[in-house]
Formats: structure tokens, C-alpha cells, sequence
């Protein structure tokens, strides 16, 4: 067990050490560097016995890394910011199921989210994004990423895998609220310093929890043997 962890603690280093060095001096292919090491360790490290699951958090990831190439890349271009907000979508539709094969929906605070994005979005946002096609697209990523925290947070693991998966998630909403509070509100004090962390914690996060879910799952098959 003592070897395992120290294995995963060591793989878990790669997309740390990117995301420090992205950083530090930022470069795109760094940073896109961090959800592929991710996916990879999260095929990899996967139990067998997970089957599908696995392939949804692999889709997840790299949905986020096309995702993020689309806005990368999209100019002024409206449609393609569409385009690169339903690929990110999809990201969270992926761990979304994740969530719900391993779990349940934890529908207080999906109502306590929903409405406070809402609310959000009619008072804030809505009056700010003069494109309807664009407006509809950041209405329904909000949604989605109010199903994937609740979800996240009802997921029947071991505590910290939990914990761990739930703060990943809740990275990806923070570090969204501050594009979208930048984007299209012009606030962007914080944007500057804590959305690029966030975002690279959100992946480290997740992938921490699924090591951690794997070496508890394979000391238990051990154990039954």
C-alpha cells in the first residue's frame, strides 16, 4: 500500500509540475500539457472493474482540452465562443455521469446553486451579453455546472475522494464565475490571479480523487481474496 501511494503521489507530480512551470511563464502547450497528464493517469490508474466510468472522466478531460484550444483560438469570432463553451459542456456533462454511476444528486444544493446562478444570470449577465445564441450557451454551462457540483457532492466514495472530486469541481465553477464576471462585466480583479490556479487545481483535484478512489478499491479486492 505504502509503495502504491508513493507511486500515484509521484505520477500525480507531472500535471503539478506543468501547472507551476504554465504559471510561472505561461505557455499554451504547458498548459494544455495539464488535462492530457491528467486523462492519461486517469486511464491508466483506473481499476478494471470501473469500466465505463473511467472512459467519462477521460472524455471529460479532453472535451476540456478542446474546449480550451477553441477559446484559445476563437478571435472575435461568436460562434466559435459557442463552440469552445458547448465542448466545455460536454467536459461537464462527462464528469456529471461520472457522478451519478458513483452517486447521487444532492438536490438541496443543486436548488441553492440553481438559483443563485440564475438569479446571477438574469440580474447580471443577461443585460451584458447582447447576443442571444451566446447568452442561451452561458446559461446552459451555468446550469450544467450546478448539476456536476451537486452531483460531485453526493458521490458515495471514501471521504477524501469526495472531498477531493467535490473541490476539483467547485474549482471549475469558481474559475468560470471569474471568466464570465471579466468576460462580460469587466471585473476582473481577481480574474488575473486566482482563474488560471483554479483551473489547473480543478484537474490535479479530480485526478487525486481518482487515484485515491483506485488503491482504496484495489486494497479492498485484496483484502476479499
Amino acid at each position: 500500500m505504502k509503495n502504491r501511494n508513493i507511486l500515484s503521489a509521484g505520477l500525480l507530480l507531472a500535471p503539478v509540475v506543468c501547472a507551476v512551470l504554465a504559471l510561472v511563464r505561461y505557455s499554451y502547450w504547458v498548459h494544455a500539457a495539464i488535462p492530457v497528464a491528467c486523462a492519461v493517469l486517469a486511464g491508466c490508474l483506473s481499476q478494471k472493474e470501473a469500466g465505463r466510468t473511467k472512459w467519462l472522466l477521460i472524455a471529460a478531460f479532453a472535451f476540456s482540452i478542446a474546449g480550451d484550444w477553441v477559446l484559445k483560438y476563437r478571435g472575435r469570432d461568436v460562434l466559435m465562443f459557442v463552440c469552445g463553451i458547448a465542448l466545455f459542456f460536454v467536459a461537464h456533462a462527462g464528469f456529471l455521469f461520472f457522478c451519478l454511476k458513483n452517486g447521487k444528486i444532492r438536490w438541496p444544493l443543486l436548488a441553492v446553486l440553481t438559483s443563485g446562478y440564475s438569479v446571477f444570470f438574469a440580474v447580471k449577465l443577461l443585460p451584458a451579453i447582447s447576443d442571444t445564441m451566446l447568452s442561451t450557451a452561458v446559461l446552459l454551462y451555468m446550469l450544467i455546472s450546478c448539476f456536476s457540483l451537486a452531483a460531485a457532492s453526493g458521490l458515495r466514495l471514501s471521504l477524501l475522494s469526495r472531498w477531493l472530486f467535490t473541490a476539483g469541481i467547485a474549482c471549475i465553477v469558481f474559475s468560470d464565475t471569474l471568466i464570465v464576471c471579466c468576460k462580460f462585466l469587466n471585473v476582473c480583479g481577481l480574474h488575473h490571479f486566482l482563474m488560471m490556479p483554479a483551473y489547473y487545481a480543478a484537474h490535479i483535484l479530480v485526478t487525486a480523487a481518482v487515484i485515491i478512489r483506485t488503491n482504496q478499491k484495489k486494497i479492498m479486492i485484496k483484502k476479499s481474496i
